[in-house]
């Protein structure tokens, strides 16, 4: 006799798909990073990458007085691959009884986690730059990055990172700020919401108020061992009390990946003293 089994309504395929989907809605600063998938199926679990330095504040010269030319350099930094995972089991009374749809709730939920995982390493190697820039006001602060940035900015995709009560001041000053109705579809699928000062706004909480990040497209990248991987299998979950065995599923998402930032003087920390 045929039966319906929790897998004809629940296709792991479906389900796994489902979750990549999602992680790939969820996910903002990782967006634009450029992905590098060299290392997948390659041994080891570090790299190690060459990095340009920072050539250093800009120097006050009396008249007539002389400047001495910096030298631009690169410095070698080693970076380890690491696993990131989020997995969670449901029961099958769960499934099939459970107030709230909570299939539904954990496949949401697992993309959320490691989606946020992602923002937060990204964001923690572009704090590796140590170009700064300081304003009274947001708008002063990102004219200063822009500056410090220089000629590199000029015709180039420049990225503000920013938490959204900074994005709610940039959109208050009408003089400065460009609507995403006015900007190309492409980039605002890619979560940009607007421009501010020719700069494309990407808000994200994952960055704290008063402290956006500008970066030049292209300073940041993800380096793969292994790709973004959901999935969803039946499992023997052994019962705690008694020695019972039980069927569950399990939810699962992992990615083998490291960040770094190829060039940290394409990339600005920006301190705001105040608001707009």
């Amino acid at each position: 006799m045929a039966s319906t089994k929790l897998t004809d309504l629940f296709d792991p395929q479906v389900v796994g798909n489902k979750i990549a989907t999602d992680y790939g809605n969820k996910i903002v600063v990782s967006k634009f990073a450029t992905v590098d998938t060299t290392l997948v199926g390659q041994p080891g679990s570090t790299i190690t990458r060459s990095q340009f330095s920072y050539i250093g504040d800009a120097a006050v010269l009396g008249e007539l007085a002389p400047d001495t030319p910096s030298k631009l350099s690169t410095q070698q930094v080693t970076k380890t691959i690491v696993k990131v995972s989020k997995q969670v089991v449901i029961s099958d009374e769960a499934v099939e009884s459970g107030a709230d749809r909570p299939m539904g709730e954990a496949i949401e939920q697992i993309a959320m986690s490691i989606a946020k995982k992602d923002d937060a390493d990204a964001i923690t190697e572009l704090k590796t730059t140590t170009q700064t820039a300081t304003g009274t006001s947001l708008a002063t602060a990102i004219v200063a990055g822009l500056k410090v940035l220089g000629e590199k900015a000029m015709g180039s995709n420049v990225i503000i990172f920013a938490n959204s009560s900074d994005y709610w001041d940039m959109v208050a000053d009408h003089d400065n700020w460009i609507p995403a109705s006015e900007i190309s579809a492409k980039l605002v699928q890619n979560g940009v919401v607007g421009k501010y000062f020719s700069c494309n706004v990407v808000p994200t909480d994952s960055i704290t108020k008063g402290s956006p990040i500008l970066m030049i497209e292209g300073a940041l990248v993800k380096e793969m061992k292994r790709g973004y991987r959901a999935e969803m299998e039946r499992i023997l979950n052994q019962v705690v009390e008694g020695d019972a065995i039980s069927y569950a599923n399990l939810l699962a998402a992992t990615e083998h990946r490291v960040y770094w930032a190829n060039d940290l003087t394409k990339i600005v920390k920006l301190t705001v003293s105040s608001n707009i």
